[in-house]
């Protein structure tokens, strides 16, 4: 049966399957309790008015980013030691000087200003802020191998987490990262792992289908932990031509992180995806999960010809909660993808893996406009409706990836629907699905009416 849900604003229809619970992340809470999490609505159902609370995470950025008082140690890259502003010079290793000496004076902004900068491969370290010109462009410096590598490293292997530190314009308008030139396209702006408070913002990324996201997120161990992003906002960051695969940003593991208005041409904006093989096989039955993600928070992202705006798959993890508002999508496969979980061949088969679950996925006020440049695989052309023959068109950048119409405004596909009478996910109005003339706006249609307490 179809639930009503009356919110502050009003009365609206709420489409929603359920989701199994999983255990509690290892690490400790962050920055939030329970009694800031929710947000108690009623629910209308049957006529009979009763109260149900919906565990809403808030979306005040203060809760996630506490911006840190260091001391006034600041310095220019150019100015103070010596950088060069042409893309033939690879300043790479001044700018690590830079970082670490203001790092080892307490902290301060270390400035990058107006020019061309070849940087890769560069370690931020604690209480350090790069604030950026806005009329910066930075490319990866020529590489003579093809591994992957980042143009920034936040928390890498073998060495200390870090904390307290952005990497932002000086202004708020976006400066530009121009991957088109790199001659090894498997590569990364900011890759995050050891680090907690922290603030990405402000680019703006010339891509052309390179290997990796835009923003990734994992973990790595230290001193017997498996530690990964915490208390982070990502914000304001646009990808052009983002490969099918990748987008803006992926998580693999992280917990108490607001995304805020980030947006993509081609991909998946914001692939909330853990499918990583080395993070499920670290996982053991019985024990508490470890990495993975939880409080993850995602307002007003967007995607043009691409996959999707917003992913949610587990693959193998049990993920705790998912909050979702704002979301558009402009000739996309879908707006929002909620995937099954499911166990790999890649994965390690002896360890008793289950299909993964998300604990609670709420998703709120998402707009899809028909069109035909969506970037779909062959897997979903089951979704597309009689009327609508499959697409045949290859993409110009990999055959196994195919041009075609949008398939639906929502793909509630999770074989995780149900738990002991208990609904874990909600849909819920406005959605406006613009243009499609067969489909509904959710797929499978099944979804709308489900009853998960018989």
């Amino acid at each position: 049966m179809s639930k009503l849900i009356r919110g502050i604003a009003g009365i609206s229809l709420t489409f929603f399957f359920a989701i199994a619970s999983c255990s509690s992340n290892e690490t400790e809470d962050v920055n939030l309790n329970e009694e800031e999490q929710v947000e108690e609505v009623e629910v209308i159902e049957d006529e009979e008015e009763v109260v149900e609370e919906i565990p809403r995470l808030l979306d005040n950025e203060n809760l996630f980013y506490t911006a840190v008082s260091n001391s006034n140690y600041n310095k220019n890259l150019v100015t103070d030691y010596g950088a060069d502003i042409v893309f033939s010079t690879d300043d790479s290793v001044k700018l690590q000087e830079a970082i670490d000496d203001v790092s080892a004076n307490g902290g301060g902004i270390l400035t990058i200003p107006e020019g061309n900068f070849s940087f890769d491969d560069i370690h931020l370290k604690s209480n350090v802020h790069i604030q950026i010109d806005e009329n910066t462009v930075i490319r990866p410096t020529d590489r003579n191998d093809t591994k992957n590598y980042s143009i920034f490293h936040l928390g890498i292997k073998n060495q200390l987490p870090i904390e307290n530190i952005s990497i932002t314009s000086i202004n708020g308008n976006r400066f530009k990262v121009d991957f088109t030139q790199a001659n090894n396209p498997n590569v990364q702006v900011v890759n995050c792992n050891k680090v907690t408070n922290f603030l990405i913002s402000d680019i703006m990324v010339d891509d052309f289908y390179t290997k990796f996201s835009v923003v990734t997120m994992g973990g790595d161990d230290y001193n017997n932990l498996y530690q990964f992003p915490e208390n982070g906002i990502v914000k304001n960051i646009h990808v052009e031509n983002a490969h099918y695969g990748y987008g803006t940003v992926q998580t693999q593991s992280a917990a108490n992180i607001l995304f805020k208005d980030l947006s993509g041409v081609g991909g998946a904006t914001l692939r909330l995806e853990t499918g990583f093989t080395g993070l499920n096989n670290l996982q053991v039955v019985g024990e508490p999960r470890v990495g993975g993600l939880d409080k993850i928070v995602g307002r007003n992202i967007s995607c043009t010809n691409g996959n999707s705006a917003v992913m949610v798959s587990p693959h193998a993890m049990h993920n705790g909660v998912v909050d979702i508002e704002g979301v558009t999508a402009i000739s996309a496969g879908f707006a929002v993808r909620i995937e099954s979980g499911f166990i790999s061949n890649k994965y390690d088969q002896t360890i008793g893996l289950t299909q993964g679950t998300f604990e609670f996925v709420y998703v709120k006020d998402v707009k899809a406009t028909y069109g035909e440049n969506a970037e779909l695989k062959s897997k979903h052309f089951g979704w597309y409706p009689a009327e609508i023959a499959d697409p045949s068109t290859e993409s110009s950048y990999d055959d196994a990836i195919t041009i075609g119409p949008s398939i639906a405004a929502i793909l509630a596909d999770a074989n995780y629907t149900c738990t002991a009478g208990e609904q874990t996910v909600y849909v819920q109005e406005p959605i406006e699905a613009t243009g499609f003339l067969y489909q509904e706006a959710i797929v499978p249609e099944e979804f709308i009416n489900t009853d998960c307490e018989n």
